[in-house]
């Protein structure tokens, strides 16, 4: 049985002041997974990951004038092209202080259709009232947080009926291989992680959501693993700190094996406020 660490918010926002930049450098000014289309698609990472982006908002399906949530926000670099494209107003969330920092310092030109905001919350405790949002998104978001009941009730909570929540992030599917059980909890307590292997499904139901679609794109996210390997190995080769070194390197190791496991899966889920 996989050991579950309990990571309190603060040691994710720790996580991610410190890890933020590594993971803006590998995924080109963004920090989730790139999308390629195909084998022979040679777009650059930065394409890829923004390909990821306008994937989560086609499912969104935003509408002018709508208020979305962006449950884990990251540095606003989600929230920024979505309300580059889009006329709706995004308040986006994050636990890490070094986050909310960056994202509030982005520049947003008043000539662009929507507008995105940014602050310190935790999307376990989402202090925001009933149904104030019109459709939300978490990427790579809800796998850092201990009590997913409470993040995807808050959710539920403050989407208004026929709201949108879409989920982009890794799950396992199928138990791990006996000797893949410790790793995996080292991998765990490490990244700050706890994967869910039914897809949220059980959660979602008892919140009041309607999964309305999923879609496994693990084999076109894979390039991305690569570019993390080679920017968490090159911060390493870079650090004057032999104890920040060594957590570059650890992170690398660990990321490369958890990457090769054959039960981690990435998809895109979308579910319906009933």
């Amino acid at each position: 049985m996989l050991t579950q660490h309990p990571h309190t918010s603060a040691e994710v926002g720790s996580f991610y002041n410190r890890h933020t930049d590594v993971f803006d450098r590998a995924l080109g000014g963004n920090i989730h997974v790139g999308y390629w289309d195909d084998e022979s698609d040679d777009s650059p990472v930065q394409a890829a990951t923004d390909r990821l982006t306008d994937l989560v908002t086609e499912r969104l399906a935003p509408a002018e004038g709508q208020h979305l949530l962006d449950v884990g926000c990251g540095h606003g670099s989600t929230a920024a092209r979505i309300a580059a494209h889009h006329a709706v107003e995004i308040t986006g969330v994050s636990v890490s202080d070094y986050q909310i920092g960056l994202a509030n310092s982005r520049p947003q030109s008043s000539d662009l259709p929507g507008r995105a905001t940014f602050q310190l919350a935790d999307a376990m405790k989402l202090p925001f009232p009933d149904r104030s949002f019109d459709g939300a998104y978490a990427i790579e978001s809800l796998m850092h947080m201990k009590d997913k009941k409470a993040a995807i009730g808050h959710i539920a909570r403050v989407l208004r009926p026929g709201g949108r929540l879409v989920i982009a992030e890794h799950h396992l599917e199928g138990d791990l291989a006996v000797e893949d059980v410790d790793r995996m909890a080292d991998a765990y307590a490490f990244f700050k992680l706890s994967l869910t292997t039914d897809r949220y499904g059980e959660l979602l139901r008892e919140a009041g959501l309607k999964v309305v679609d999923y879609t496994d794109v693990t084999e076109n996210v894979r390039r991305s693993y690569d570019s993390m390997d080679d920017s968490w190995r090159e911060a390493a080769r870079n650090e004057s700190d032999s104890e920040k070194a060594q957590e570059w390197e650890a992170a690398a190791d660990l990321a490369r094996w958890i990457f090769a496991v054959p039960q981690l899966r990435y998809g895109l889920l979308t579910a319906v406020r009933l």
